[in-house]
C-alpha cells in the first residue's frame, strides 16, 4: 500500500529551532541573572519535553516556582527570534520537500508536544501552515496525538518523521513507518529507533511513492 498520509514532528524535524532558543535565553539570562548558561546541545537535549518540563531540564538547579515567569518570558523571546528568522527557522529543503508533498496530494499533519503560540507562530513565520491538512500540538503524549490523528485508519498509508525518542514511540505505537530526520537534530545513537533515516528532506521521495513491503 503506497503511502498517502505524513505526519511530521516540528522541532528538531522541520525547523531548526535550536537556534532562536538559544537567542532567547541569552536575553532572558539579563533579566534572570541566575541562571546558568546553557549549550546548544543541552538545549537540543530537552527538545520534545512539554512545558515547564522543557526549562526544568535545562535550569535543574532552578526552584519550579521560579520556572513560572522564566518559561513566559523565554517563550515570548523564542517566538520573537523564531518571527525575526522567518522561513530560515527550516532546516534547508525543508521548505521544498513540504511544497512537493503538498502538490503531490499527500496528506500532512503535525503532531508537537510545543504550545498553540510556539508551533502555530513556527508555522507562520515559516509560511507553512497553508500545507497541513491538521496541526495538533500542546498535548505531552505524542503517541496519544497520533493516534488522534490516524483515527483508525490502515497504518499502512501513514508514516511519522520525527528526530527523538518520543517519536519514533508514537510512530511504532500506532504501528505506522518510523522515519528519523537525520537532516535535524536526530542523534547517531537514537537512529537505530526508527525504521528508515532519512539524510536530507528529498529523500522523502525515495520511499513515498514506492509500495511498502
Amino acid at each position: 500500500m503506497k503511502i498517502k498520509h505524513i505526519i511530521f514532528d516540528l522541532d528538531g524535524t522541520l525547523s531548526a529551532t535550536a537556534q532562536a532558543t538559544a537567542l532567547a535565553i541569552e536575553e532572558a539570562r539579563r533579566t534572570f541573572e541566575y541562571l546558568p548558561p546553557v549549550t546548544d546541545a543541552q538545549i537540543k537535549e530537552a527538545m520534545g519535553l512539554h512545558g515547564l518540563e522543557f526549562h526544568m531540564k535545562l535550569f535543574p538547579g532552578v526552584e519550579k516556582e521560579k520556572l513560572y515567569p522564566i518559561e513566559k518570558a523565554i517563550d515570548e523571546l523564542e517566538l520573537k527570534n523564531i518571527t525575526k528568522l522567518g522561513r530560515d527557522i527550516l532546516f534547508p529543503g525543508v521548505y521544498s520537500m513540504l511544497e512537493k508533498l503538498h502538490i503531490e496530494g499527500y496528506s500532512l499533519y503535525i503532531a508537537s508536544t510545543g504550545s498553540h503560540t510556539h508551533v502555530h507562530g513556527t508555522l507562520e513565520a515559516a509560511n507553512i501552515g497553508r500545507f497541513f491538512k491538521e496541526v495538533h500540538c500542546n498535548e505531552p503524549q505524542k503517541i496519544n496525538m497520533v493516534g488522534k490523528i490516524v483515527n483508525g485508519n490502515d497504518p499502512s498509508q501513514w508514516a511519522m518523521l520525527g528526530d527523538m525518542f518520543k517519536d519514533s514511540e508514537a510512530a511504532r505505537g500506532n504501528n505506522i513507518l518510523a522515519l528519523g530526520a537525520g537532516f535535524g537534530y536526530l542523534s547517531v545513537e537514537d537512529e537505530k529507533l526508527f525504521d528508515l533515516v532519512l539524510r536530507t528532506p528529498n529523500d522523502m521521495f525515495n520511499f513515498s511513492q514506492n509500495e511498502r513491503s
